[in-house]
């Protein structure tokens, strides 16, 4: 760690606060440097509210793999799918899709699969630090996640995952259907089967434990700015930025952690990058009426059902389509379906949904690292469905890049120009 002379002084303009923006602000306002973060809503309540709330590091193998692309038709007929495309929206995702398809050979696969193992293998050890610094281990639950199929048919066809998984050192064990009834008394398996991965944690409120990292980072001198960056110009001493209140700000770096938003950024300081927003839907069930202690995952149907503080959170689905699209509300209503599917005693007269905008690069891989043309520019966006899995992480690896130390994770697979080859 340098001295305190070393950044003392220095200003870092953060945009963006999720979980991984928030996170970089507080490892840099730690480390001594001047932090002003911005976002035009309060820290952790856009995207990082209403994910599945899940700490998930063995979750390393890409949405795109061989034989992907035989899907899209199913992905643009069917509204309510687990994954959709919006059709009308298919002509602006063409580059984004082409890109994801490319990315889906067994090389490619392999590739990111051990890029993301790379960040996984450092996540737990980054939230002890950031949660305790911050007086929220309070907020998480070491429980592990039970993961089911609804035929045996289909995990047979995850096989490949099963062994990028093995080989990569990340442990799941199977469930017997007795073990089930211990854990989840109230989940109805049918023909289906489970898994448990054990090395899965979750919070108890994302939005909230993401809000606690951003006030502690301003209670040690941060600065927060609720504003939206419209304008960024930088040259070798210094950022400038104009928001849309009309506030012009100076800064010695930069961070873009603005989720899916980050290429309007990206574009006015190098170009843009295949980024597109994967929205995923939440139904909140305030008064479940069961008893549920451990995250449930369908593999089948694409969602994740993890006990919260304020009740049981239904979320998943995967949706693109352009960002200033509306909400399509069937799909949380789908999701609550599909939970009762598994537990038919499950309560729904206290609902609430909700929609959010994964960023997703297109090869599964997140951006960190330093503009190839600026050397006080940084970006760390791209998380997709781990920000919160990864947000402590890669605040720690944007700060080390900044203070010109290495990184304890290799981020050669995460840099910004890897499009350009």
């Amino acid at each position: 760690m340098p001295s305190a002379d070393r950044s003392t002084g220095k200003k870092v303009a953060v945009i963006g606060a999720g979980t991984v923006g928030s996170s970089c602000a507080w490892h840099l306002q730690k480390h001594g440097y001047q932090v002003v973060l911005l976002d035009p809503v309060d820290p952790g309540q856009s995207t990082s509210f209403g994910n599945a709330a899940c700490i998930s590091p063995s979750h390393i193998t890409p949405f795109s793999y061989p034989g992907v692309v035989k899907q899209i038709p199913g992905w643009l007929m069917d509204p309510l799918g687990p994954l959709r495309i919006r059709w009308q929206h298919l002509p602006g995702l063409l580059p984004w899709l082409w890109r994801f398809w490319r990315s889906g050979t067994d090389a490619g696969v392999a590739w990111s699969s051990q890029a993301q193992a790379r960040l996984m293998r450092e996540v737990h050890a980054d939230w002890d630090e950031i949660l305790e610094a911050t007086g929220q281990s309070h907020m998480r639950r070491h429980k592990g996640v039970i993961v089911v199929f609804d035929q045996r048919a289909e995990f047979e066809a995850a096989a490949w995952q099963y062994r990028i998984k093995d080989e990569l050192g990340f442990e799941w064990q199977h469930l017997a259907p007795s073990e089930v009834k211990i854990m989840a008394p109230a989940l109805e398996l049918g023909n289906g089967m489970a898994l448990y991965y054990p090395d899965w944690q979750h919070v108890l409120d994302p939005g909230e434990v993401t809000a606690g990292i951003a006030r502690d980072c301003m209670a040690r001198g941060g600065q927060w700015l609720q504003d939206r960056v419209l304008k960024v110009e930088a040259n070798e001493q210094q950022v400038n930025l104009q928001t849309e209140s009309g506030q012009q700000l100076t800064a010695d770096s930069l961070v873009v952690a603005a989720g899916s938003w980050s290429n309007r950024i990206c574009g006015q300081l190098d170009y843009t990058v295949p980024l597109a927003a994967k929205r995923g839907y939440h139904s909140m069930i305030g008064s479940p009426g069961i008893d549920l202690e451990y995250p449930v995952m369908s593999m089948t149907r694409s969602f994740v059902m993890t006990p919260l503080q304020n009740g049981l959170r239904v979320a998943g689905t995967a949706e693109l389509a352009r960002l200033d699209a509306e909400p399509d509300y069937r799909r949380a209503k789908v999701l609550l379906r599909h939970a009762q599917h598994y537990f038919p005693g499950l309560q729904s007269e206290q609902v609430s949904e909700w929609m959010g905008q994964r960023p997703m690069m297109a090869d599964s891989v997140p951006v960190i690292s330093c503009s190839p043309t600026r050397r006080n520019v940084f970006y760390a966006f791209g998380h997709g469905h781990y920000g919160l899995t990864q947000g402590p992480t890669t605040g720690k690896a944007i700060t080390r890049l900044i203070s010109g130390e290495e990184p304890s994770v290799d981020i050669r697979d995460y840099r910004f120009e890897r499009f350009r080859s």
